[in-house]
């Protein structure tokens, strides 16, 4: 049986200090994380939500994305996601068609404006990331990015 796949009553008592003390770093990590895309969400997206920006991301690579396709990598409801779209339609910033093949599925496509937005927005965001990212040495980055990529590995495989 793989670490992964233990049942948590056979997690050696002496790591729960440990994954107490990771937890702690991980949510510090990714409320730190989220702090930073909301004020560069604030000055550059025109008061996007996290969640807004979560829902469209997809659109920037791939335009014309189902409703519930969406709802999915952002983790919302369809409902949520949908109440999300309507929003940001009025902002003329997406616009939902039938699917040519389909007329059940609605297609989410970033209009020019979404388009802009985002993709500035996504500029603005990398910035950000590579100004703290350059305080570590090329190394350092590395290796935190391929432990970052296992730790995702090691997660997923847990998850599934």
């Amino acid at each position: 049986m793989s670490d992964a796949s233990q049942p948590i009553e056979t997690v050696p008592a002496a790591s729960w200090a440990e994954v107490r003390d990771f937890a702690a770093a991980a949510d510090e990590l990714f409320f730190a994380m989220r702090r930073s895309r909301a004020t560069t969400a604030g000055q550059f997206g025109q008061d996007l939500s996290a969640a807004q920006i979560t829902l469209l991301t997809p659109l920037v690579e791939d335009d014309g994305v189902p409703v519930g396709h969406l709802a999915a990598a952002a983790a919302v409801s369809v409902p949520t996601a949908t109440r999300m779209l309507k929003q940001l339609e009025t902002r003329h910033l997406v616009d939902r068609r039938r699917s040519t093949a389909d007329d059940r599925v609605v297609l989410i496509r970033l209009t020019d404006d979404g388009r802009e937005l985002l993709t500035n927005l996504r500029d603005q965001l990398r910035a950000r990331q590579a100004v703290t990212l350059s305080r570590f040495t090329r190394g350092e980055r590395e290796y935190l990015s391929s432990q970052l990529r296992r730790l995702a590995e090691l997660v997923s495989e847990v998850d599934d």
